[in-house]
């Protein structure tokens, strides 16, 4: 009996030499038409073929269903109004391969990437999963893939626990067995699945990892699920992710009894870390000092957490820091920035300002503006921002002026055989 939720037909083909990987690549979709016939042609590409290509819709209502019925090879579904994790679930439970991996509708593959992630479970019997490391772009024209090498290293997500170092589904290959005694894809919980499917699959066994990044993560598109969600209920968010590591803690001190009492005591951090975001959404000044000021006590019993603290805490706070007035924060940058002050001196990446930070400088400008009299500021600002961007323009300058000098004989043979 047909499945009747099924729109279209057929599986992937073989490939060149006639083999296909026993592998199921499942994407959900949701208004993806901007980026989809991208992603779609990237798991084309693949030098070792993906057995079944299925494309779970979640309810768009633009062309991308259009452009997914130009393919193919893909099959196609439809389960409307469900959100991500359950239309992941949806397509693993319409799959048979014997490994599957979840493709986000905006991230690409390199040519080899299933080729390299097979290789790593083949030689690995013992892994539930093999993982990529992680690239990330905002423009496909600027995607530069470093040359793929099979470089395998045991992972373990545990070893960072509360943070598990996994940026997206699309990074990694699952086997079917592992995912299955884990219950599938944790769909139940609509923010934090992923994390629950790292840890849980950890807890069988240890991942393995390649040393070469071939799947790439497109960041910073506002239509991007995480971006709205951080940019509308940040702090939600990770009182949700929260929630489920502590449950995950719980979970893994039954089935590892000796690490009980640590995973309890790695949760703590993500306490301070919620109110800082809390802070940022308040804009409540007072409120962020005292986060920071106990993430760092935090910090200093744990100062090897520091840069997955301030990554982490950077990636849920930057929609809402780039996409708002600094004027509406003026008290809150000045405590994030004025001083230093040595109780937060830890997380110095974190203040808006700082030109090492990810922010674009035009942002970093207008946190400034709002406090124009930070003069050490501006100054770091000049220093790490204004002197390359100046050689940057200088640079090419010179080169539009050397490409006109060499052009300038040219120039004149022709004025002179016109004349």
């Amino acid at each position: 009996m047909s499945d009747p939720f099924a729109v279209t037909g057929p599986f992937a083909e073989t490939g060149p030499d006639g083999t296909v990987a026993d592998i199921a690549v499942i994407i959900p979709l949701f208004n993806g038409a901007a980026w989809i016939r991208q992603t779609l042609a990237s798991v084309l590409a693949q030098t070792l073929p993906a057995r079944e290509i299925i494309v779970v819709d979640d309810g768009s209502s633009d062309d991308s269903l259009a452009i997914v019925r130009s393919f193919p090879q893909v099959a196609l579904y439809r389960h409307p109004g469900k959100g991500t994790h359950q239309t992941r679930q949806f397509g693993f439970e319409r799959s048979t391969a014997a490994c599957v991996t979840f493709l986000d509708q905006d991230d690409l593959w390199h040519p080899r990437h299933l080729e390299l992630l097979s290789t790593l479970l083949r030689d690995d019997p013992a892994a539930s999963a093999a993982v990529s490391r992680t690239l990330t772009y905002e423009d496909e024209r600027q995607l530069h893939f470093p040359p793929p090498v099979l470089g395998p290293e045991r992972f373990d997500p545990w070893d960072t626990f509360p943070f598990h170092r996994i940026d997206t589904p699309s990074f990694v290959l699952i086997r079917r067995s592992a995912l299955e005694a884990i219950g599938g894809w944790p769909a139940q919980n609509a923010w934090s699945s992923d994390v629950q499917a790292w840890f849980q699959l950890a807890s069988i066994a240890p991942l393995v990892r390649n040393a070469t990044a071939t799947a790439a993560y497109r960041v910073q598109h506002q239509e991007a699920t995480s971006t709205r969600w951080r940019l509308e209920r940040a702090h939600e968010y990770f009182l949700n992710i929260r929630t489920s590591c502590e449950a995950l803690a719980r979970e893994r001190g039954l089935s590892h009894p000796q690490e009980a009492e640590r995973r309890q005591r790695q949760c703590r951090i993500l306490g301070p870390m919620a109110q800082v975001i809390e802070a940022l959404e308040q804009a409540d000044a007072g409120l962020m000092r005292s986060a920071l000021t106990q993430l760092e006590a935090e910090l200093s019993r744990s100062a090897a957490a520091t840069d997955l603290v301030t990554g982490t805490l950077s990636w849920y706070m930057r929609p809402t820091l780039t996409s708002s007035d600094a004027r509406q924060w003026r008290a809150l940058v000045r405590t994030l920035h004025r001083g230093r002050p040595d109780s937060i001196r830890h997380l110095g990446r974190l203040l808006p300002f700082h030109p090492e930070s990810a922010y674009p400088t035009s942002v970093l400008t207008g946190y400034l503006m709002a406090e124009p009299w930070q003069l050490q500021a501006w100054w770091q600002l000049l220093r790490h921002r204004g002197v390359p961007i100046s050689l940057n323009r200088m640079g090419r300058l010179s080169h539009v002026l050397r490409r006109f000098r060499a052009g300038w004989p040219w120039l004149r043979r022709g004025c002179r055989t016109r004349t």
